[in-house]
């Protein structure tokens, strides 16, 4: 063995050596694979918590919605009652009262307010005699509690009356943030809210607030000395605070927990609720301008949601990913471990060889002195063969050129060149068909009676062999499928008659409501029944394919391009009798959306 095999033998060993043990590229393509498995599980988690988000933040949002809303439905109760009583001339009875408060059915259609009544503003001076009035129906009637003030304004109607017998009578001037709300009413002349308060008609003393309502004695009450001459009192309602939320925001069907303060008064509370231990994932601060006053939301997850939107996803790629990281490792430890194990073996061998060097060294003399023979020997006939190949080339050469060629020949070459184009048409036709659930394409309008028209005379057809019939409308739509599916039906129905020249092509098109059906009819030969269902598979033709030209690729694209837009196509023929071929076609197409919902409007 030579000096310079030696020295690649042993520059091989070397390196099968070194993929004995782990190296560098082994090392990177670990670390890779560790870099793509915590990305990917970095950007799963931030794509989960980003949804969560926004999930928690539409929650949080519908909270103030909704509130929002439902005092909005109060005070327009609140304004049905100022309506009212202006109606009567800017007082009402309390039998008018008790009926419209029932004609309101607050405990169904205002879940949340502990009822609704009327305050009257009475001067001082006039208290014997508005207390008699009261008395006339209500012996019992009286005002309380006492206070120094010339401005009393005492709840008069309270209904329901039993719910809130605590409260009538009651003069809310004798409390600042009752007063405080009621003269900013009558004064500005909108509904406000009072800071937080206790109803004397709740036992539970837990934080609530009055909605107030103004009405007036006179209709022209555009200035405020106007409004404070005219004014008359309120229409209020009491709430109850967590009973209005009960109302408006059950518990049960909430994913989010929240609390509410006025200031530094809390109105509602459910921190003490929480599961001890529970940390919420989600907090959001938001405040209200409601009424006069301003109330801060504190708005946090709830353990249904955390429940209801845990993923595991991140942390299920995580452990793959960590699997995999480390199968591949042991693959990398178990490969170099089969190299040494390998290089061993090589070793061995080797030696084995060495050893038999000497008996194959006579051997390889024996064999290449019948190399330098066989050689030899052969070297002679080969180039005979050669130079006769040569020979017959040119011989042949003036006899394919010249005009006496056979007919054979050049029948040969003709299939030939049929066959090319065939697999050409073939190509393409393959090509057009997977090219089919490309959606694409650009909706444009269609004038079906100009592309039918246009369709016919590029096929060849003259006027006389295609017959219209039908309404053809203009619409938008995916030109290039309507105009493709179109092209080959027409193009078999001529392509397939017994006669092309004579072939008679009627379409047809009808409205069906949602949908436009197109009729493609010829006077050709007809198709079996049996064969009905076969023609529109791919590849299928019933003629040999020698006699006319297909690929049996085109009605299979009238049928995919058809049902991709959500349409059938049926099928009518027997033989002698023509073939009629109908499909439906959307009025409306949404090309943004995928070929499953492209339906008619």
């Amino acid at each position: 063995m030579q000096e310079s095999e030696l020295k690649d033998l042993a520059t091989e060993r070397s390196a099968i050596a070194r993929m004995g043990s782990l190296h560098r590229m082994h090392w990177i393509v670990v670390g890779l694979s560790l870099l793509l498995t915590f990305g990917a599980w970095y950007i799963t988690r931030e794509q989960i918590n980003s949804r969560v988000a926004d999930r928690f933040d539409r929650n949080a949002a519908q909270v103030l919605e909704l509130v929002s809303e439902r005092l909005q439905k109060y005070e327009d109760a609140l304004w049905g009652g100022v309506a009212a009583i202006q109606a009567a001339g800017g007082d009402i009875s309390y039998d008018k009262w008790r009926t419209y408060a029932d004609t309101l059915n607050i405990e169904t259609k205002y879940p949340g307010i502990n009822g609704i009544g009327v305050i009257h503003h009475v001067q001082r001076t006039e208290i014997d005699n508005f207390l008699a009035r009261q008395r006339l129906v209500r012996p019992e009637f009286r005002i309380h509690p006492d206070q120094p003030g010339d401005d009393l304004f005492p709840i008069t109607y309270i209904e329901p009356s039993a719910l809130n017998a605590a409260a009538v009578g009651l003069d809310i001037a004798h409390e600042a943030n009752r007063l405080r709300a009621a003269r900013r009413a009558g004064d500005i002349g909108a509904a406000q809210i009072t800071a937080p308060i206790v109803l004397v008609q709740d036992a539970e003393r837990t934080p609530g607030f009055l909605f107030y309502a103004p009405f007036y004695t006179e209709n022209v009450s555009s200035t405020l000395a106007q409004r404070r001459d005219n004014f008359g009192g309120l229409v209020y309602a009491p709430f109850i605070f967590h009973k209005l939320v009960e109302g408006v925001l059950g518990r049960d069907s909430r994913l989010v927990r929240f609390s509410i303060h006025d200031n530094d008064d809390v109105l509602f509370d459910e921190g003490d609720t929480m599961p001890e231990g529970f940390v919420p994932q989600f907090t959001k601060t938001r405040t209200l301008h409601l009424y006069g006053r301003v109330w801060t939301f504190k708005i946090w997850d709830a353990p249904q949601f955390q429940a209801l939107t845990g993923s595991s996803e991140p942390m299920m790629i995580l452990i793959g990913g960590l699997f995999i990281d480390t199968m591949l490792l042991i693959l990398f430890v178990t490969l170099a471990r089969s190299n040494r194990r390998a290089l061993a073996f090589a070793d061995r061998m080797s030696q084995e060889l060495t050893r038999q060097m000497h008996s194959l060294a006579q051997s390889n003399k024996e064999l290449e002195q019948f190399a330098y023979v066989t050689s030899h020997d052969l070297k002679t006939p080969l180039r005979g063969i050669g130079y006769l190949l040569d020979y017959l080339g040119e011989e042949l050469e003036p006899f394919v050129s010249g005009p006496e060629d056979t007919q054979e020949i050049e029948d040969n070459l003709t299939r030939l060149h049929g066959q090319v184009r065939r697999m050409e048409n073939l190509i393409a036709g393959i090509l057009e068909y997977s090219s089919i659930q490309n959606t694409n394409n650009k909706l444009s309008v269609v004038d079906t009676h100009t592309l039918v028209r246009e369709i016919c005379y590029t096929l060849d057809l003259r006027q006389d062999q295609f017959v219209f019939d039908g309404h053809f409308p203009e619409f938008t739509t995916d030109s290039i499928r309507l105009e493709q599916v179109l092209t080959n039906l027409i193009s078999n129905a001529r392509k397939y008659n017994d006669n092309p020249d004579t072939a008679v092509i009627r379409i047809n098109v009808r409205d069906m409501g949602e949908r436009l059906r197109f009729t493609v009819a010829d006077n050709g030969p007809g198709i079996e029944p049996r064969f009905h269902a076969r023609i529109f598979e791919i590849f299928q033709t019933l003629q040999p394919k020698d006699e006319v030209e297909s690929t049996g690729i085109g009605l299979s694209i009238v049928k995919k391009a058809v049902e991709l837009y959500g349409g059938t196509i049926e099928l009518k023929s027997e033989p002698g009798a023509g073939t009629e071929i109908s499909f439906d076609w959307p009025w409306r197409i949404d090309i943004e959306n995928g070929p499953e919902q492209k339906r008619a409007a």
